[in-house]
């Protein structure tokens, strides 16, 4: 297989085949063998097996596989990089960054990448993985501060907990870069939840490294933080949907009820996050993703979806009901 630029679309389909598959073996030699091969590992990580597990994703968001199926592959793509990372030997001297994915974001892929690119580059690198939680983050980063944390967040409905990760970050004396989709188009919501710096891939983490001059302190007196009344309605979560799903007991149609669940989860998140940042752009945009995913896979009852959470929210929080009225209007 040619590892020049006219190889990639090869190596890509191939990886992504071997993904699908769950043969993660198979995935392992392919990529061995384009590094035997000269392809550098920056390569490897970025233009093969990024775009694979891209269109893993957007295959899943349009239909085409099972939720179970794209989990499988995302699995067998971590454990390559896994492998991949763990053929560098950790430095000792030098630059000690700290990479992981936001709370509640249990998309721990990137981190992954982050992490073993930083490896290889020479970084005294660890991966938390997905899903750290804030208060477990802040003890860790006490215990040795990093010179750098390194934040994903691949969704708005993390947003309390990004903002939670970067505030950890930064009581430790920590500078944070912060990425992925979830700070939305073109980072905007970074700078108001105190990131130092974004980056639009994670394959721009080492040039903001090797680069910038951050100072936390600034970025962290510049960030908001929830209200009470936000804090509130987090604390009332459970009740907001228990109350949103008995409104949509006798009319949410094929929607079973664990898919349901997930669902509210995702919108009321989408609402909280909206009111961290003071952006109706957050609910819509997730209202969008919503209807075009579930409509995707067979699913009529978006729009249902949105009425009931509307509906769960009264007597709990009048700003996040109008704020969810307002995007359900402009989506």
């Amino acid at each position: 297989m040619s590892t020049d630029e006219t190889g990639l679309p090869e190596a890509r389909l191939a990886a992504t085949a071997a993904a699908l598959q769950s043969d993660s073996g198979s995935l392992y030699h392919l990529v061995a063998g384009l590094m035997g091969e000269g392809m550098p590992f920056e390569t490897i990580l970025y233009d093969v097996l990024v775009p694979a597990e891209q269109d893993i994703g957007s295959r899943w968001q349009s239909g085409d596989y099972l939720v179970s199926e794209e989990h499988a592959a995302t699995a067998t793509v971590e454990t390559v990089v896994s492998l991949l990372a763990g053929s560098f030997d950790l430095p000792k001297d030098g630059a000690h960054v700290v990479v992981g994915a936001v709370e509640g974001d249990h998309h721990a892929l990137p981190a992954r990448l982050i992490a073993a690119h930083l490896l290889y580059l020479g970084y005294r690198a660890v991966s938390l993985g997905a899903n750290v939680l804030a208060s477990d983050l802040r003890e860790y980063l006490a215990i040795e501060p990093p010179d750098a944390l390194v934040l994903s967040c691949a969704m708005t409905n993390h947003l309390i907990g990004a903002r939670a990760a970067i505030r950890a970050g930064h009581d430790a004396g920590v500078p944070v870069i912060v990425g992925g989709k979830g700070f939305g188009e073109a980072g905007r919501w970074a700078t108001p939840l105190g990131a130092d710096s974004w980056v639009p891939t994670p394959r721009d983490v080492s040039e903001v490294l090797g680069s910038w001059s951050p100072d936390p302190e600034t970025s962290e007196a510049a960030a908001v933080d929830p209200s009470e009344d936000l804090l509130q309605l987090v604390g009332r979560r459970s009740f907001v949907i228990g109350a949103a799903q008995s409104e949509l007991a006798s009319v949410r149609g094929d929607l079973d009820g664990t898919r349901l669940t997930d669902e509210l989860s995702l919108l009321l998140g989408a609402v909280e996050a909206s009111l961290l940042v003071a952006d109706d752009r957050v609910i819509i945009d997730m209202l969008r993703w919503q209807g075009t995913t579930l409509a995707a896979h067979g699913y009529d009852g978006s729009g249902l979806i949105a009425e009931a959470l509307s509906s769960g929210l009264t007597g709990v929080s009048s700003s996040a009901q109008a704020a969810l009225r307002r995007a359900m209007g402009s989506s």
